[in-house]
């Protein structure tokens, strides 16, 4: 539960400049830069720690981190193994990582529901509006799921 002398909407809305670079950034040159996804993780260790400052918890949720890095980690190789190319960049990865230290592993399938539905609303769309999108298109997911961050933060404050 977060610590009454900090709003509620705080931490929904303190990550938004560092998502909303990533997601500028992921649309015109198709990278998320390690220093935004360094300083999206350090900032949400810190609200961790700010939440909850016991040594473990900030050990738990490096964990967590590790953790989530590691799954997709491996699941962009198995991807890339099976199909010949790679179907989630590295950049995607580290970010998911470091919007872990945000949402814990228990905000995780909120955050990639959230990016996968608006990634797949946002073909859908294309697609209607005459686009060509087949198997070889490329699709910056970054803004996705810096918009799957704030959606799990959002609800996670909401419960």
């Amino acid at each position: 539960m977060p610590d009454a002398q900090i709003p509620l909407w705080l931490p929904v809305l303190l990550p938004l400049p560092l998502t909303l670079a990533a997601t500028a950034i992921d649309l015109r040159r198709r990278i998320i830069p390690d220093r935004l996804n360094l300083a999206l993780l350090g900032l949400g260790l810190a609200v961790a720690a700010w939440e909850d400052p016991s040594p473990t918890a900030l050990a738990l949720r490096l964990g967590e981190v590790a953790l989530a890095f590691g799954l997709f980690w491996a699941l962009r190789e198995a991807h890339a193994r099976l199909r010949g190319r790679v179907g989630l960049g590295l950049g995607d990865v580290k970010f998911i990582a470091a919007a872990t230290a945000w949402t814990g592993l228990l905000g995780l399938p909120l955050l990639i529901l959230a990016a996968s539905l608006t990634a797949l609303a946002a073909v859908l769309a294309a697609t209607l509006a005459g686009g060509r999108i087949d198997r070889a298109t490329r699709l910056p997911f970054g803004p996705f799921l810096a918009l799957g961050l704030h959606a799990a933060l959002a609800a996670e404050r909401a419960l």
